[in-house]
């Protein structure tokens, strides 16, 4: 709306200092158009740009605030204007994304569909001799330290491939809310603690 405001003064500004010199309506508007046509040629892509930010403006799909993944980057939406969208990923890069390239790729709002669940995928060898509950065990126990941000009982722990030389696992949990700095801890935790099992023995 802000952006819409602006352009509706700018237009306005024009219109009313044109008026000064002397020029019809019909004439001003014949000369607007002209002028707009041109502009439209040159620069198509700016106009494209500007056409689906207005459809992503006011759709329902987007908000500033949203954690999302469009195409291949994922991050917090943090401006949305009408030529680009600006997100802010979880190393604290900020990327523009073109409103058109925006429009056209894949998008999943992490935000708005209450995706909170997370997977952990790790292997560990055969000669570890680990067992899948001690394992689970101490998983759990890193889990729980999370609360109130983990959903209790929501983990699941799986062997999901046995192979020559090693056993791939698979952890499932849910947060009660979209955080992926949150994630990221928790999946950083779980991992040191394996491997301080793996160091230490303690199996």
């Amino acid at each position: 709306l802000q952006n819409i405001y602006y352009i509706l003064s700018g237009i306005g500004i024009v219109v009313m200092v044109l008026g000064f010199f002397g020029l019809k309506p019909e004439e001003l508007l014949t000369s607007l158009s002209i002028v707009a046509a041109a502009i439209a040629i040159i620069s198509k892509e700016l106009v494209t740009d500007i056409i689906c930010g207005f459809n992503i403006s006011f759709s329902r799909d987007l908000a500033i605030g949203d954690y999302v993944r469009i195409g291949d980057h994922k991050g917090k939406v943090i401006d949305i204007n009408i030529h680009k969208i600006v997100l802010q990923n979880d190393d604290d890069d900020i990327i523009y994304i073109s409103n058109t390239k925006a429009y056209f790729s894949d998008l999943v709002n992490f935000t708005q569909k209450e995706i909170r669940k997370y997977n952990l995928d790790f292997t560990l060898s055969h000669n570890l001799k680990i067992s899948k509950l001690e394992l689970e065990k101490h998983i759990v126990d890193v889990l729980e330290k999370f609360i109130p941000d983990y959903e209790k009982y929501s983990a699941i722990f799986k062997i999901v491939n046995i192979g020559k030389d090693d056993i791939r696992y698979k952890l499932q949990f849910s947060l009660n809310k979209v955080d992926p700095l949150i994630e990221q801890e928790i999946k950083a935790k779980i991992l040191n603690e394996v491997h301080k099992l793996i160091q230490t023995g303690n199996f």
